[in-house]
């Protein structure tokens, strides 16, 4: 296990960045962020002798998920679609803990009271060779930050005080560079957790007994939560299995106050809602609500557990093929301006992962037109009232089909497992 040890010291003015520190990109922001950590100080997986997948990690947090939440702000009414398991994530961050507690990965949680103290410990970090995953509210980052991509993490690796520059790993393979206040800024946002970090605390080699255990929890919680829902009784349907139900149910309710004929009409509130939908179905990075990339887990856990997950995995694949068919079918291809919207969020994202910073020019000007076919929509909705009940209508059959088949799918994953 490499140990990585900077000289310098903290209260050095000097460079503290890690040397030979990779990012490999992220599918899912936590899992991702994790697996370029456990990478650099080198964990390995008991299976394959090489790093942990990214795959691997997000199912051994739980995996996939659904909830279903609608707000109402003061100028406009949103939508959030979890599609990761949900977890517990005020005082502790649930999802990337079951991830590291799961490893028999020890982890130093640590919160502090402002900017100063917090960079100081960064610092601290970093001269002890370990890279540091803080929590940031990605609408304050000065390249594609969005809102859809809650609980986001980075991996710092490096800070210079002489250039006024933070290294981190993001979603792209691609590094980039913040300043120290655009960190401490999106470390204190709206969306982030304040000044929350995790650095790791002398991991310890992973038994292939150990990788079993955790690979079953996993797929345990997150079945556990698909048929059961998640929190207090009250708020259960809004996940899991339930959650698309409630889902398809509001779409074409006309007499709840929260179902979308009346929460979403016609016009600047719809269009947001159905963008929102394809933003967080396809957008998050691993595409089709994160469907596909549990399916690989279930094929690396596979391997693990020495049985066949094979119908689950496919089942999970037939599935993310429906979610794709949905987040398609939301902006309908045949209103041009709802076409180019989908094209253009799915282009902001692919040349943010490609690109990384140098990609902001390109994606500035992305926004700058889909904040213009929003003002469009919003003038004059594109569609008539029967075309509008037409179209959640069948996107309430499509959430229905999706219930259907993961219903099929999680009731295979637990006879293969159980």
């Amino acid at each position: 296990m490499r140990s990585n040890k900077v000289s310098q010291p903290v209260a050095n003015v000097g460079p503290l960045k890690l040397p030979g520190f990779k990012s490999h990109g992220a599918r899912q922001v936590e899992a991702g962020a994790l697996r370029n950590v456990l990478a650099y100080v080198g964990v390995t997986a008991p299976h394959t002798g090489e790093p942990f997948s990214e795959e691997l990690l997000f199912g051994l947090g739980g995996g996939i998920g659904l909830g279903y939440f609608v707000y109402q702000m003061p100028s406009f009414a949103s939508l959030f679609l979890a599609t990761r398991i949900t977890t517990e994530e005020s005082a502790r961050p649930g999802f990337v803990l079951s991830m590291c507690e799961r490893l028999g990965v020890k982890v130093d949680l640590q919160h502090s009271s402002n900017a100063a103290v917090a960079e100081k410990k960064l610092k601290e970090a970093l001269a002890q060779g370990q890279p540091v995953m803080v929590w940031i509210d990605p609408s304050h980052l000065p390249y594609y930050g969005r809102w859809l991509y809650a609980y986001h993490t980075l991996v710092v690796y490096g800070i210079e005080d002489d250039r006024d520059e933070v290294y981190v790993a993001d979603r792209p393979k691609k590094p980039l560079v913040l300043t120290r206040a655009e960190l401490s800024a999106a470390r204190q946002g709206e969306g982030a957790s304040k000044f929350r970090a995790l650095p790791l605390v002398a991991p310890k080699p992973i038994t292939k007994a150990g990788l079993q255990r955790a690979v079953k929890q996993g797929i345990h919680d997150c079945c556990d939560q698909m048929l059961n829902g998640f929190g207090p009784a009250n708020f259960r349907s809004n996940f899991g299995l339930s959650a698309l139900q409630k889902w398809a149910d509001l779409l074409t309710d006309e007499k709840d106050k929260r179902g979308w004929p009346r929460y979403f009409p016609a016009g600047a509130h719809l269009y947001r809602a159905l963008l929102a939908v394809f933003e967080q179905i396809e957008n998050r990075g691993g595409g089709s609500a994160f469907r596909p990339m549990y399916a690989d887990f279930l094929v690396e856990a596979g391997v693990i557990l020495q049985k066949s997950l094979d119908e689950a995995a496919d089942r999970f694949r037939g599935s993310a093929r429906l979610w794709g068919k949905l987040s398609d079918a939301v902006l309908p291809n045949s209103v041009s301006n709802f076409k180019e919207a989908k094209q253009l969020a799915t282009k902001r994202r692919t040349l943010f992962e490609k690109k990384g910073a140098a990609a902001l020019d390109e994606i500035r000007a992305i926004d700058m037109r889909l904040s213009e076919i929003a003002s469009q929509a919003g003038e004059s909705f594109p569609l008539g009232n029967a075309e509008v009940r037409d179209l959640l209508a069948g996107l309430r059959e499509r959430v229905l089909a999706i219930h259907a088949a993961e219903e099929k799918a999680v009731a295979a994953l637990r006879a293969a497992v159980h």
